[in-house]
C-alpha cells in the first residue's frame, strides 16, 4: 500500500467518541503504525492522572482495524467490522498515558488465515517502548453471518 493513507474516519468503522486513534501514518502488507496524541480531551481521560494504560489495548485493536480498512480500500472494498477475540501478554511500563504523550502504535501480522489473524503490537510513548501485547482478531468473510444472539 504505497498510496497516501486516507483519513482515519474512512478506515475504522468506529465513529464519534469511540474512534480513539487519531491517524494511520504507515501501512504495508504486514504491518501498520497508528498515532494518538493524549490530551485532557482524550476519551477515558482521568483528571490529574491521564488515560489508563489498559486503554492501549483498544488503541492496538483500532490500529489493526485501520490496517484492515486501508487494505480493503486499496482493493475497492469498504472497511468492515471485526472482533477482538483476546490478547496475550499485555505489559505496560506505566499506569497512565499523560497529556502531551505521543503514542505510536505498531502492529505486525504474525498469522492470517482468512478471517482469523494474530498481531504482535507495541506502543512507543514519545519514541520510547512502553507497551507490548499480542492480539487475536476475527473478521467475518463477505457473506458470512454474524451471530446476534447467544444460543440458549
Amino acid at each position: 500500500m504505497t498510496q497516501p493513507l486516507p483519513d482515519i474516519e474512512n478506515l475504522v468503522p468506529h465513529s464519534g467518541s469511540m474512534r480513539l486513534i487519531d491517524r494511520l501514518v504507515e501501512a504495508s502488507d504486514m504491518h501498520a503504525v497508528g498515532e494518538v496524541l493524549i490530551s485532557a480531551a482524550s476519551n477515558f481521560y482521568a483528571e490529574g492522572r491521564g488515560v489508563p494504560a489498559y486503554v492501549g489495548l483498544e488503541y492496538m485493536a483500532q490500529t489493526v482495524a485501520a490496517y484492515d480498512g486501508a487494505k480493503r480500500l486499496a482493493t475497492g472494498e469498504a472497511p468492515a467490522i471485526g472482533f477482538l477475540l483476546g490478547t496475550r501478554r499485555y505489559a505496560a511500563d506505566r499506569s497512565y498515558f499523560v497529556p502531551g504523550d505521543l503514542l505510536s502504535i505498531r502492529i505486525d501480522m504474525v498469522f492470517n488465515d482468512g478471517g482469523m489473524a494474530s498481531f504482535d503490537c507495541a506502543i512507543a510513548v514519545n519514541g520510547m517502548p512502553s507497551v507490548a501485547a499480542t492480539l487475536n482478531v476475527f473478521r467475518p468473510q463477505p457473506g458470512e453471518s454474524i451471530p446476534t444472539e447467544t444460543p440458549a
